[in-house]
């Protein structure tokens, strides 16, 4: 398997820039089934295990994954980038690279584990300490699945990767209902995490029968670890940026209020992530392929934002709009009190999406020197919004997370899209007609609300998605611009579909 011929079913690219479009949707196609199979799954499990355990076990688990989470972007080190950018690359450039983040994963394990008094002294919990050494495993199998993950991701096998990623969902929730019903407590959580990537370690092994071969020298891998390094960076102070708050709101405020913060932010955000996952999944190596088509590009990327931007800016203002029953119905009565982390991060997901689009053309085009800078705006900028949002509590912090990125939407869209194929214009018009049809749709809720109220939880959520769903699509529809997208998605759909 370590021939160069066996390598090149997972390296050459020549047929799928041949047939990038059918290559595209439907991989997008098969990764969104998986995807919403696994969301399904998610929210099966938020529901079951919000009710068999306490939002302070939830809160521990936060804690450790609020520092744990910020060592992740080192995860890859920037190297899967590196592997799916390059128009070329070689068997023993990619053995190189996986060797490196063998060495990476087994590193950040043991600091994470060497570390683990420290994290619970900063706590002030004297729990935290065996959870950070178990967390440590993680990253031990993340390290083995780097370079396998990236030869699928360039044949655009993202399908495959996503049915992986349900299966490791469905057997980690079962693992973790089962010890959560045998009074684990948070233990449930943690085993969760460990199996989980362990079952998706294994499954993307056996879809990518490639065998690394042993470390060698002068190959040129020099300048992919050099690249993939600032992108791994770049993950680090996002990784800071995004995980903060919790840090924060852990250490000021304890283990309960972190526990309903971060709950309510998986409970939105994770979801709105897994339907982007698709589309992502397919427009980075799509993208990458097109480095020198500089008008197909640009053509794609307006593509993968309107897509974006259909799908999660009117499903964000309607979590927004629903934040009560959507709480109630899938956390229960005990979890109330994260009702208003909800609906702020309704708002966020409405935004946060969208503009994490530009991250996609700083890699694809090469600017990773660039990203690495905005990155670190954007760090300094919610650390000193985090921090004036202090005496307001975790609801100022939550909405200071949601409008740095609100904030900073033009300046980072202005920067990432200088020399190359994107501009400004062209996002903002991708975005005309699903912004514009989901202001109808939030007004055709509050509509509905005001005019038929009811108390049944579940007669008022699907009451709202109805009246809300009509008249987003309506209005979609009477838009040139919007009918021509729906049509032109469609028949890509039916085409890719089709394509033997």
């Amino acid at each position: 398997m370590n021939k160069p011929n066996s390598f090149d079913r997972f390296s050459r690219t020549d047929d799928v820039r041949a047939n990038l479009k059918q290559k595209s949707v439907r991989g997008a196609v098969f990764m969104a089934s998986g995807n919403a199979a696994d969301i399904f799954v998610r929210f099966a499990s938020i529901a079951i295990l919000a009710r068999l355990l306490l939002p302070e076990d939830f809160g521990l688990i936060a804690m450790v994954l609020a520092i744990t989470s910020i060592l992740d972007g080192f995860r890859d080190f920037g190297l899967s980038s590196a592997t799916v950018q390059r128009p070329e690359i070689s068997h023993r450039q990619v053995s190189n690279l996986f060797w490196v983040n063998v060495a990476v994963g087994v590193t950040l394990a043991t600091i994470i584990a060497s570390t683990a008094p420290l994290v619970a002294a900063f706590y002030e919990e004297s729990r935290l300490v065996d959870i950070a050494i178990a967390l440590a495993l993680v990253f031990v199998w993340n390290g083995l699945t780097v370079q396998h993950e990236a030869l699928l991701l360039r044949q655009l096998r993202q399908g495959e990767l996503a049915l992986i990623r349900l299966a490791a969902s469905v057997i980690s929730v079962i693992v973790a209902i089962v010890l959560a019903l045998n009074d684990w407590g948070y233990w449930s959580l943690v085993w969760r995490e460990i199996v989980r990537s362990a079952v998706v370690t294994s499954g993307v092994w056996l879809r990518c029968l490639w065998l690394p071969g042993l470390p060698r020298r002068n190959v040129g891998t020099r300048s992919l670890v050099r690249f993939g390094s600032e992108i791994s960076l770049t993950h680090v102070i996002y990784s800071l940026t995004m995980h903060l708050d919790k840090l924060l709101i852990g250490r000021l405020f304890g283990a309960t209020p972190v526990g309903l913060y971060r709950q309510a932010q998986q409970l939105i955000l994770t979801p709105i992530e897994q339907l982007n996952g698709p589309v992502i999944g397919v427009a980075q190596p799509a993208l990458s392929a097109l480095q020198l088509d500089p008008e197909r590009y640009r053509r794609f990327y307006e593509k993968i934002v309107f897509i974006i931007g259909a799908l999660t800016i009117p499903l964000g203002l309607f979590i927004s709009a629903c934040a009560e029953e959507i709480t109630l119905i899938v956390l229960g009565p005990k979890w109330i009190e994260a009702t208003v982390f909800v609906q702020i991060f309704g708002i966020g997901a409405a935004i946060r999406p969208v503009t994490g689009t530009s991250s996609i053309v700083l890699i694809t085009c090469g600017r990773s020197t660039r990203y690495l800078v905005l990155a670190m705006v954007q760090a300094v900028v919610l650390g000193l919004l985090l921090l004036a949002a202090i005496p307001w509590g975790p609801e100022g912090m939550a909405i200071a997370y949601v409008g740095t990125s609100l904030a900073l939407m033009y300046p980072n869209l202005h920067f990432s899209f200088v020399d190359t194929p994107a501009t400004v214009s062209g996002f903002f018009n991708a975005l005309l007609a699903p912004f514009s049809s989901a202001l109808v749709m939030l007004c055709a809720v509050v509509a509905v609300r005001k005019l038929a109220p009811t108390d049944r939880l579940i007669e008022s959520l699907a009451l709202s998605a109805a009246v809300g769903g009509t008249a987003y699509l309506a209005s979609m529809w009477l838009q040139p611009s919007g009918r021509a997208e729906m049509r032109s998605m469609v028949t890509d759909f039916r085409a890719a579909l089709g394509a033997q």
